[in-house]
């Protein structure tokens, strides 16, 4: 009896896990989104200097992505069930990209800003918000991605300024592009399998 309770158990989590991670790949065009949205501000920053140069292009650029995100959440979100881990994620990123806003804008415009600790700053946060995730999920693959995110703050600490700009994009295709588009591709798989099965079945 013990033991059918601990099977019993065990697949339960199993089934929660499997449900987070589908939660999360419901999120993938929000990393793509993001990514999309940090290319616009460097390259706005870097190319359009005229035009308002790094005083406007990252915060109309973050300001306008996190408008989109509620947005696009919002009407994505009504009739999804919520748990207790899918609360705690949202809450983590919540709390990662809050502190994100709290840390950049002060630092940018106050005079104290140093590209190699900003940005590896930034990455370090985006880090933890993929594996704190990752662990809640036990997926490796957002795990990873965390770790990733790890490696480019590591790195940027010891290259030119132009380097840092150059892992902090590629960070961002891989990490937040790349990424997002693997979850998407997850998700518009398991629906398809999902309607197959309901085929089968009627």
């Amino acid at each position: 009896m013990q033991e059918q309770e601990l099977t019993e158990r065990i697949a339960l989590i199993e089934s929660m896990m499997q449900q987070g991670r589908k939660s999360t790949e419901y999120w993938g065009w929000n990393f793509v989104l993001w990514g999309v949205a940090y290319l616009v501000a460097t390259a706005w920053s870097s190319l359009l200097p005229d035009a308002g140069g790094r005083q406007l292009a990252w915060p109309v650029t973050m300001l306008l992505a996190a408008l989109l995100t509620t947005v696009i959440a919002r009407r994505r979100m009504r009739g999804q069930p919520r748990t207790e881990r899918s609360r705690g994620i949202k809450a983590t990123w919540m709390a990662v990209g809050s502190g994100i806003f709290v840390f950049a804008f002060p630092v940018a415009y106050s005079g104290h800003w140093e590209v190699h600790s900003f940005m590896a700053a930034i990455e370090v946060l985006l880090g933890v918000a993929h594996i704190a995730s990752g662990t809640m999920l036990r997926w490796p693959a957002q795990v990873a991605v965390g770790g990733l995110w790890w490696a480019a703050a590591v790195t940027s600490c010891f290259v030119s300024a132009n380097g840092v700009g150059f892992i902090f994009l590629g960070a961002t295709f891989v990490c937040n592009i790349a990424f997002g588009i693997y979850l998407m591709v997850r998700e518009s798989r398991a629906k398809a399998e999902a309607r197959a099965g309901l085929v089968q079945h009627a």
